[in-house]
């Protein structure tokens, strides 16, 4: 029973700590740590924004319109857009862009690939000193350019992320997505961390790096490109920053199922992408090994976790240890219960707030678990299908 108890207590102080402990140390150190980073607001360095796009022709007029009307001179930036061996109008829409914008460069890929091969092959055409990367269905507020450029007048400056807003549809909501409220408590953490130069995971939608420090993502291994491309720019003695004021905003997903699918292809990329950057776990810059383990990796254990924590809770109540441990089986049992009851609510198109939460939060775990799954019995492929928004 004593190894019980221990077990259940790391359990409990792991939940806590990825969830509770670490924001809060986290805030505190950037409120004590907090670098101070030249800044000009007049600096304008030659900018390549660079777009992987497969199938997305209805969103890329939108988001293609948004970038060529950007505060930034135009003579100062280029845009790239690779699109990964599309099949619907995509390539016609960029096609005719092409003919009113001379800074777009469009670069067909015939066969389907998938986002870092793109990502890859487009930098090598890109011709200035700022990559900035953004996704297809990405909208920038017309300073975001501007903002994430005046940080490289630090020479620490290596990467700097934008902030991007998830916007709810009235369906998402409906349906118990409730990413864009888990979005504010993320984006609250990285901007902490970016405070401190060691953001873990830009933005995928809106962030950049200087060309000189981009790695190239490995042929034969799944990668997530903003988390790989973040990391290198640590490794490489670099910091990587969070600008608050560069914003972009893109709509989530129309319902929690293809939001959980998401995070299922995510997750085996995102260990395979640690895999390449092992020597951060235990870097010299003890802040960002801490914020790798707290932050991303036992984030991801957390669905086993909570299932260790559950059953070794279990034991130790059915033995009558105490009223603190059927305290805590109380509070696991009401968080599962909660959450069927707003599975089968979500299935009967009923929307009931109170339940919304901790459905989002079992199925966003399940959706954890799965991907864990999938990454160790190498069930996964290269490429996806873009999330509908």
């Amino acid at each position: 029973m004593h190894f019980t108890i221990l077990i259940f207590f790391v359990s409990f102080f792991l939940i806590l700590h990825t969830y509770i402990f670490y924001p809060v140390s986290v805030q505190l150190s950037s409120l004590f740590f907090k670098k101070k980073y030249k800044v000009d607001e007049n600096l304008s360095p030659k900018i390549s924004i660079l777009i992987s796009a497969y199938n997305e022709e209805t969103v890329i007029e939108n988001t293609l319109t948004n970038l060529c009307e950007q505060n930034y001179p135009k003579e100062k930036f280029e845009i790239i857009v690779g699109s990964d061996g599309s099949t619907d109008r995509t390539i016609e829409i960029i096609s005719q862009f092409i003919k009113k914008y001379s800074n777009i460069i469009f670069i067909p890929f015939e066969k389907r690939r998938g986002k870092k091969f793109v990502i890859n092959d487009i930098v090598k055409k890109a011709n200035c000193e700022v990559l900035v990367f953004s996704d297809s269905n990405t909208v920038y507020d017309n300073n975001a350019i501007a903002e994430l450029a005046k940080y490289y007048a630090d020479d620490r400056v290596g990467g700097v992320s934008g902030r991007l807003l998830l916007l709810e549809k009235s369906g998402s909501v409906a349906t118990g997505n409730k990413e864009a409220t888990y979005w504010k408590y993320e984006s609250w953490i990285k901007n902490c961390e970016g405070s401190l130069g060691y953001l873990i995971g830009a933005n995928g939608g809106i962030y950049s790096i200087k060309k000189e420090n981009f790695v190239p993502m490995p042929s034969d291994i799944p990668v997530v490109d903003d988390l790989f491309l973040s990391l290198k720019i640590l490794e490489q003695d670099k910091d990587m920053v969070y600008c608050k004021e560069a914003i972009a905003s893109e709509t989530v997903a129309p319902s929690i199922k293809w939001e959980s699918e998401r995070k299922v292809r995510i997750i085996p990329r995102s260990f395979e992408t640690i895999k390449q950057v092992k020597k951060l776990l235990f870097s010299k810059r003890l802040l960002i090994s801490y914020n790798i383990w707290s932050h991303k990796i036992i984030r991801w254990f957390t669905p086993l976790i909570l299932i260790i924590l559950f059953l070794s809770n279990l034991a130790i109540s059915i033995d009558r240890a105490g009223i603190f441990y059927n305290v805590v089986l109380i509070i696991l049992s009401v968080v599962i219960i909660s959450g069927i009851i707003g599975y089968f609510i979500d299935r009967l198109k009923i929307n009931i707030r109170i339940f919304q939460i901790p459905y989002y939060f079992l199925i966003s775990n399940y959706a954890l678990l799965k991907g864990f799954y999938r990454y160790f019995t190498k069930k996964y492929k290269s490429t996806w299908d873009p999330t509908p928004r």
